[in-house]
Order: C-alpha cells, then sequence, then structure tokens
C-alpha cells in the first residue's frame, strides 16, 4: 500500500493503536502534553487522553474554576479525582452584618446556610464527572472547627450518592472525627486506603468493611501526629478512636492486598504492623500482596510473628521497607518464601544490594525460589525525623544481563533502585 506524501506514518496505523499509544503517553502525570502541540490532527486525536490523568484540586474552588474553563465534552473522560476540601469562608457573613446594620430587615446569613450552600455548588460540579471511579478527600490536618467537621461528613456522605459505583477511595488527613458508614453505600467499592482511625468504633468498623463484597485491597497510612483530644494520653487515644484492628482485618474475607505504612515518632509504638494484626490474617487464602513501610525497625516478636505469617500463607507479592533493614534478617526469619514472586526490599547500600541478589541465586541455583519473577532493591533519603522510609514514585531504566538474570538499574537522587527480572 502506498502512502500519499502528504500523511504522515504516524496516521498510517490503525486508530485502536494509536489510541494505545496516546494512553501510554498521557496516563502518567510525569508525562508532559507536548505532543499535543505536534500538529492539529494528534491535538483532535489524543486531548481526551490527556483527562485520564489523576485529577488533582488543592480547594473546592479550584475544582469550580477548572470546569469553567474546561470544554465540557472532555469531562467524561475524568476516571480519577483528587480533592482537598478546604473549611468555607465565613467573612460574607461580617458583609451581611454591616449591610443589615442600618435599616434592611431580611433574615440575615446563617454559617449553616453557607456551608448548605457550599454542598450545594461542590455536589453539581461532581455531577458534571460523571466517570470517576476512584476518588481521594484530603481534609485539613490542622484544627477543623465543628462546623468543618459536619461539613466534611455531609461531603462524604454526598459522595457516596453522587458516585455509588465508586472503586476506590483514599481518605487524608485529619479524618478522626468522620463517621465510615458512608462506605456502606458504595457498594462496588475495591480498594480503600485510610490511617485506620475515625470516630466509628472498631466494632462497628469490622461491620461496614465485612460489607463490601468487592473490598479487596486495604492500606493504611498512618499520620506523623497521632490523634488529640485534650490532655488524653496517646494510649488512651489508641483505645478510643483506632478504628482499625486485628479483628476488624479478621472480617474481610475477600482481602488480596493488604498495605501498612507507618510514618510514626520513633518513641510511639506501631499501630498496625502488630502480631495481633498479622495472626488476624493467618486465614485470608485471597491474600497475596503485603507491604509494610515503617519509618523505625520492628521487633524481634513482630518479626517472628511476620516469619510465622509468610510461612502459613501465599503471598506472591512482598514489600519490606524499614530502616536497618539488614540482609541476615530475610535469611533469620525465612522472609522469602516460596511462593513469592515479586519482591521488593529495602537496601541500605550497594553491598547489601549484592548480598541480597547473591543469596537469591544461590537458593534458586539448588531449586528453591523457582517461582521468583522480579527483585526490587530500595533506598532512600527520605526523612522522618530521625527515621528514614521510602516513598512510592519508583522509576526503573538501564538494562544489563548476566546468567540469564536481567537487571534494571536507577539512580536518582531521592531514590536508588536496582530492578531484577529472574
Amino acid at each position: 500500500m502506498t502512502v500519499p506524501d502528504n500523511i504522515a506514518p504516524f496516521f498510517t496505523m490503525p486508530l485502536e493503536l494509536r489510541q494505545q499509544i496516546y494512553t501510554e503517553i498521557f496516563a502518567s502525570p510525569l508525562q508532559g502534553s507536548e505532543l499535543l502541540r505536534t500538529c492539529r490532527e494528534i491535538k483532535a486525536q489524543a486531548h481526551k487522553f490527556l483527562f485520564q490523568r489523576p485529577a488533582n484540586f488543592r480547594s473546592q474552588s479550584s475544582l469550580y474554576e477548572w470546569l469553567d474553563r474546561v470544554p465540557h465534552e472532555l469531562l467524561q473522560h475524568v476516571t480519577e479525582v483528587s480533592l482537598s476540601v478546604q473549611d468555607v469562608d465565613l467573612r460574607a457573613l461580617l458583609q451581611t452584618d454591616t449591610s443589615f446594620q442600618q435599616t434592611d430587615t431580611s433574615p440575615r446569613l446563617r454559617s449553616s446556610e453557607l456551608y448548605g450552600i457550599e454542598l450545594e455548588r461542590l455536589r453539581r460540579s461532581l455531577i458534571q464527572l460523571p466517570k470517576v471511579k476512584k476518588i481521594t478527600i484530603r481534609a485539613l490536618s490542622s484544627r477543623q472547627s465543628f462546623l468543618y467537621h459536619d461539613f466534611l461528613a455531609k461531603v462524604l456522605e454526598m459522595l457516596s450518592a453522587v458516585y455509588p459505583d465508586l472503586l476506590e477511595i483514599r481518605l487524608e488527613g485529619n479524618m478522626h472525627h468522620q463517621d465510615l458508614t458512608f462506605l456502606t453505600n458504595l457498594r462496588k467499592l475495591q480498594s480503600l486506603s485510610f490511617d485506620g482511625f475515625s470516630s466509628t468504633s472498631s466494632t462497628k468498623t469490622a461491620g461496614i468493611l465485612a460489607s463490601l463484597e468487592h473490598l479487596s485491597k486495604l492500606s493504611l497510612i498512618s499520620q506523623h501526629e497521632m490523634p488529640t483530644s485534650g490532655n488524653h494520653s496517646h494510649s488512651g487515644l489508641r483505645t478510643k478512636q483506632q478504628s482499625f484492628t486485628g479483628d476488624v482485618a479478621r472480617t474481610i474475607n475477600q482481602l488480596a492486598t493488604f498495605s501498612v505504612t507507618e510514618r510514626i515518632p520513633t518513641s510511639s509504638p506501631p499501630l498496625f504492623f502488630t502480631s495481633e494484626v498479622l495472626a488476624s490474617l493467618h486465614n485470608h487464602k485471597a491474600l497475596k500482596s503485603l507491604s509494610i513501610s515503617l519509618s523505625k525497625t520492628p521487633d524481634g516478636e513482630t518479626l517472628e510473628s511476620l516469619r510465622v505469617f509468610l510461612k502459613r500463607s501465599a503471598i506472591e507479592r512482598l514489600e519490606l521497607d524499614w530502616p536497618d533493614l539488614e540482609p541476615q534478617l530475610l535469611e533469620e526469619f525465612a522472609l522469602i518464601q516460596s511462593d513469592l514472586k515479586i519482591l521488593w526490599v529495602r537496601a541500605k547500600n550497594e553491598t547489601d544490594a549484592c548480598d541480597i541478589i547473591s543469596s537469591i541465586s544461590e537458593k534458586r541455583e539448588i531449586g528453591d525460589l523457582q517461582g521468583l519473577r522480579q527483585v526490587v532493591l530500595i533506598r532512600s533519603n527520605v526523612e522522618y525525623g530521625n527515621a528514614v522510609v521510602g516513598t512510592s514514585n519508583r522509576k526503573d531504566s538501564g538494562t544489563g544481563e548476566t546468567e540469564g538474570v536481567t537487571f534494571n538499574v536507577s539512580l536518582f537522587s531521592l531514590k536508588s533502585a536496582i530492578h531484577t527480572n529472574l
């Protein structure tokens, strides 16, 4: 077939293939949008794929302004939204006080009405994004007013009505005053992420999560600061406000992926990576992926509980990331089991990385770990207090091959990763 001189070879490819290329290019926020400026035809075909990226809004106002600028026909392509919920500006009350001070006898605007107006405006804005399946709601991390508590509760309830088919929800910031009951309206929910604290008791939380038949992924991401209320002690608050416990984990029978990130002061006890929680996961036959990222090294008792759990489970993907993770710990506590297919593990330096790879290679030579297909050694200098934990923005590049093992190596400022395909 002869291609006319005025038609670029790219446009001779099937439309489906071109769309796949656009998807790969624009799927990640790390990629730029320069391709859209290549020519008019590419912009016409590919512009909609740009809207499949996660849309991140730092406030309700930024969402409203964005909706005013974007062509309405492109909004249906938005599937993932992140929204920081800011408090309502109450300065309008001062203006009405001044205007009504003289002669006006009309009813004065009340704070509850301002919150109601904002809630309705937010609802009308979100229904313009009908295809959203993943959403992140970020609450204020600073001190919150009682009015904000009530407003945020209504936002969460409204979300469950606007997006009843939501597949993933992430709750970030201070959600400790919020009730998790709204989750029961999300019957198709597959993934939940929160910090394990709310106003909902652990018993009620267990019932809520157990009712979500499709919930297969749970992420617990602890805050830098623990919940505080007056002069209550840290331990007292844990007893009163911790919504997630081992008993809660025990009720999520279909759990396939469990992730714990603990970024807490070194003087504080662990919240979720505990012997109790690990014991509660023993009978979860569907659990195939476990990710542990800590800001301090776990004690021997917890590591022994992890060993027992891994021996009894069929974990295929394991991620271990904490300070001072010595290669010999992997051997001592038998943390690399025969069912494992993918391993992400912290390596402090090049020596530890080589020791880990050598140990795995030796086991494979004698017929063990034959199912292991990928090893990623990670290193990070992201600090939390005096501790170091990894980040999740991982990239790999560069290749090499030796004795049937392919190495992908990436070195950059915040992270180093040795990515090994076996």
